[in-house]
């Protein structure tokens, strides 16, 4: 291979003669003819290729060519570069002179000649995958990573990019910002101080430059300049900060190598920030200026782990400027927020004292300056002053204690029983209670044993089950195992453990001693135990009561709604507009056995007339003047028309000739008219009241008519006919003749009364969605479920967004999941996705006003999305970190959600 053919290629024109010449020798000479292969598309790149003589197309794999390559050209260099598959096919047009070059090659030359692979780095523009070794090698050898994890040194020096320094040029100017961290390869740098005070320092190959700088954001204090042609390795602050967060570890082992230390301002206001706190409360000044004197200064971004769980404890951190978020995990893996620490603040000294583990993770929230001492540093003035010692005992022992009696006091006030109780009476408990555990379906007693014990449930529930085969089911907070205790009788049910059970037991002598030593606790038992007993002893209805009229019942408040609100919003219903309300059998038994208790059954019949007048009261006024035109005509049937029937019946002749006739008939036809009544009926629409007269008039009987007994007939004769005498007749009295009502076809009333009741019942729809209109300018969207009618799933009735100040600095989603009647529902999955990832936890019974499910966001702009799972559901897409005039910036924002439990109409 000729060297001046390379040179003339541009991969390798930084390369010199001698470099060159190692190249050459590592290249292979081919003849390939023409139409054959050199690569074809996904397979492994193994190869880079140079042309001598001929022309090789690119193919795509659908075989569309996209360039022809001549002499004097690579190919494959880039997926050989990046350790990538083909993705284009090499096809040779004619017969081809090429030299090839393999990975195994390339590694052998860049392991022993770094320079190359470094001149190759730049001119290829980014770092070569066979450099990996070696720079994984090299940064194993500076004493300040050699401590970190292969894979941490592995992602360094994938992000690590060459620099060539000619003599006398400046890496770095002092005052300016940091430019990342440097890795002096070859060559010689001097680190001059501003205004020549100070002598210059060298740095030679294999040290780092800029570390402190970088850790602590602040300025250069000296110029970098090469003495020497030179080549250094850059990671740039975005670099280290992505790898950081990937591998906390890297910028702990940078911090105890660098010798930064607060200047003499910052010492005085670290002297007086230290006297504040309660861990060095009790130490003299000399202490405390030992102390400020060793404290390194670091620079944390936001979302930036510090440390985590498990992780042994080397430093005590002092908050100078933002904010960390301290968080552990509960019993079923859920991270939970556990304190946030901001200005003036420390945590961490815990474990720095003890030697114990960290027991929980910190986490940068927001952009924050630190204080820390470590342990090498501590451990060193504890042994120049045997105060310092003696004060962060004493300190460690009160905070300890504080702790004990905290934690006594968060566990045993969540039992009902101890909820009121002060210190020393936790304390007593505390020193009584064993705990003890079941797993799921185990017995923790049965009926009929001797019981000496009373339980008290810290996790899980338990499922009492009687003789007489109902059951219940007690849950955290809760006792049970109490009355055998108290009434030194055997158990009356069985306890069985529902799921995975944690017990916390009570023998009887420590019961009783409580009892005489603490007389609250025996009063808040027997309070429990009559709520019990009533609720248990309720009186059950009597079959065949009747159910008294009783008020609407509201729907249940959604949980975190205002209340006051939701009664504002339910419709009032006048009377005789609504219909009747409906009520639970249960609530209907208790009230009707309620009422007979108190002897109400009197009244109510008592009250009757007032129903009839109710009745007539929610008539509309048409039915009411038709009521009481009826009311008159029966008036009128009973004093008039019917006594003066009577008259006519008792009159023979009258009746036998049809005299009265007509009257009776007259008024039997106002009666009967049943097609005017039904007219009149359905045009107020009073369909109910017209169905009832229509059967009344069905079920009338005909009664027999008097008729006369027959009389004897006189035989004609030849003597005169003697002419009877006329009788006085009453003269009728003038009666009031109703108008006549012409009835419309009863079709045509019917397909009326159809219609008007289609219009009156609208067609269901859901309820309106409360929405943040901030949301809007979020870019945030919903996606809707998209089920059919029938269909059950979650529905998002209410999403609301807290900026910075309304949420208190917390950057969560908060998640609440409801019922169909607005109850809490505990144990539904939800799921946060982003990006290619997703977390998945189940909402809990949290007391208020702690939402059902909470989730810690890191990342800005539309980053996350949330759905619950089980049903489908509706998703919120685009939330994520940030306001609407800085949407790409971490600020701390939360979301509320809520998911209902909806069937579609």
């Amino acid at each position: 291979m000729n060297v001046e053919f390379l040179r003339n290629i541009p991969l390798f024109a930084t390369l010199s003669d001698q470099e060159l010449a190692l190249v050459a020798e590592r290249l292979q000479a081919e003849q390939r003819v023409k139409n054959e292969r050199l690569f074809r598309v996904s397979e492994t790149s193994d190869t880079m290729y140079l042309l001598g003589r001929g022309f090789v197309n690119l193919t795509t794999e659908s075989g569309l060519t996209l360039a022809t390559l001549g002499a004097g050209s690579t190919l494959g260099e880039a997926d050989l570069f990046r350790n990538a598959r083909r993705t284009l096919n090499a096809v040779a047009a004619a017969d081809l002179e090429v030299w090839s070059l393999s990975n195994t090659a390339l590694r052998q030359l860049l392991q022993s000649h770094p320079m190359i692979g470094a001149k190759l780095s730049g001119n290829f523009g980014e770092q070569l995958v066979q450099m990996e070794g070696y720079l994984v090698d090299r940064l194993a050898d500076v004493p300040a990573l050699g401590d970190l994890s292969r894979a941490t040194l592995v992602e360094l020096a994938r992000r690590m990019h060459p620099e060539h320094l000619q003599a006398g040029e400046l890496l770095f100017r002092a005052n300016s910002t940091p430019d990342g961290l440097f890795l002096v390869e070859s060559g010689e740098l001097s680190l001059r101080p501003v205004g020549g005070v100070a002598d210059a320092t060298v740095v030679r190959p294999g040290q780092l430059l800029g570390v402190q700088s970088l850790l602590t954001n602040r300025p250069y204090r000296h110029d970098a300049a090469a003495n020497q042609p030179s080549l250094v390795w850059l990671l740039s602050p975005a670099d280290f900060q992505a790898v950081n967060r990937a591998h906390p570890s890297l910028r702990r082992n940078l911090g105890r190598t660098i010798n930064a230390r607060l200047d003499q301002n910052e010492q005085l206001k670290a002297v007086v920030r230290l006297a504040q706190l309660p861990l060095f409360a009790q130490m003299d000044p000399q202490g405390l200026q030992a102390i400020a004197q060793n404290l390194v200064p670091q620079h944390l971004t936001a979302g930036e782990p510090i440390y985590g769980l498990d992780e042994p404890g080397d430093a005590l951190y002092l908050v100078e400027e933002g904010e960390v978020e301290l968080t552990v995990k509960n019993n079923i893996g859920v991270v939970e927020e556990l304190a946030r620490v901001t200005k003036g603040g420390f945590f961490g000294e815990m474990s720095l004292l003890t030697g114990k583990k960290r027991t929980e993770a910190a986490t940068v929230t927001r952009d924050t300056n630190v204080w820390l001492l470590y342990k090498t540093e501590l451990d060193a003035l504890v042994g120049q002053y045997p105060s310092i010692g003696t004060s962060l005992s004493q300190g460690l022992a009160s905070r300890l204690a504080a702790a004990e009696i905290q934690v006594d006091e968060n566990r045993f006030r969540r039992f009902a029983l101890f909820a009121n109780g002060s210190q020393a009476e936790l304390r007593d408990v505390a020193q009584r209670l064993r705990p003890t555990r079941y797993r799921a379906g185990e017995a923790v007693y049965r009926a009929g044993t001797r019981g000496d014990t009373m339980y008290l449930v810290e996790r899980g529930s338990v499922r009492l089950q009687p003789y007489s085969g109902s059951s219940w089911v007690v849950g955290a907070g809760d006792f049970f195992g109490e009355r055998a205790v108290l009434t030194d009788k055997p158990r009356s049910v069985s306890a069985f453990a529902e799921t995975e059970l944690d017990l916390l037991t009570l023998r009887k002598d420590d019961l009783e001693a409580l009892m005489m030593q603490h007389p609250a606790l025996g009063l808040n038992l027997s309070r429990a135990l009559s709520q019990r007993v009533i609720a248990q002893t309720a009186p059950a209805a009597p079959a065949g009561s009747v159910m008294p009229a009783i008020a609407p019942i509201p729907d249940p408040v959604p949980a975190g709604r205002d209340v006051a609100a939701s009664r504002t919003a339910m419709p009032s219903v006048a009377p005789g507009e609504g219909g009747p309300a409906y009520v639970s059998p249960a609530t209907a038994r208790r009230r009707r056995t309620a009422a007979e208790d108190r002897g109400e059954r009197k009244e109510r019949r008592a009250g009757q007339p007032l129903a009839l007048v109710q009745w007539f009261s929610n008539l509309s006024s048409g039915g009411k003047v038709r009521a009481a035109l009826l009311l008159l005509l029966l008036i009128w049937l009973m004093l008039i028309a019917a006594p003066m029937a009577l008259i006519n019946l008792m009159s023979g002749p009258s009746v036998a000739s049809g005299e009265a006739a007509p009257v009776s008939a007259n008024a039997l036809a106002a009666v009967t008219d049943r097609a005017g009544v039904a007219v009149a009926m359905a045009s107020d629409q009073d369909l109910a009241f017209q169905d009832q007269l229509v059967l009344a008039d069905q079920e009338v009987v005909a009664t027999p008519t008097y008729t006369p007994a027959p009389t004897g007939t006189f035989v004609p004769t030849a003597t005169p006919t003697v002419t009877p005498i006329p009788t006085q007749t009453p003269i009728p009295a003038a009666t009031f003749t109703p108008q006549p009502v012409y009835a419309a076809p009863v079709a045509f009333v019917q397909a009326e009364v159809a219609a008007a009741s289609v219009e009156e019942a609208p067609a269901p729809s859901l309820p309106p969605r409360i929405w943040d209109g901030r949301l809007d300018g979020l870019g945030v969207s919903l996606r809707e479920a998209g089920v059919g009618s029938g269909q059950q799933f979650w529905r998002l009735i209410e999403v609301r967004w807290q900026n910075e100040q309304e949420g208190g600095g917390k950057h969560n989603i908060y998640v609440e999941t409801l019922d169909e009647g607005g109850n809490r529902l505990v144990g539904i999955p939800v799921t946060v996705f982003w990006g290619d990832g997703s977390m998945t936890l189940k909402t809990e019974d949290k007391p208020a006003p702690d939402y059902a499910f909470s989730y810690p966001m890191y990342a800005a702009g539309q980053s996350y999305s949330i759905q619950a799972e089980g049903l489908p559901s509706d998703v919120l897409q685009g939330a994520g970190l940030g306001d609407q005039a800085r949407r790409a910036w971490t600020i701390h924002v939360n979301y509320i959600l809520v998911f209902q439990r909806t069937t579609m109409p």
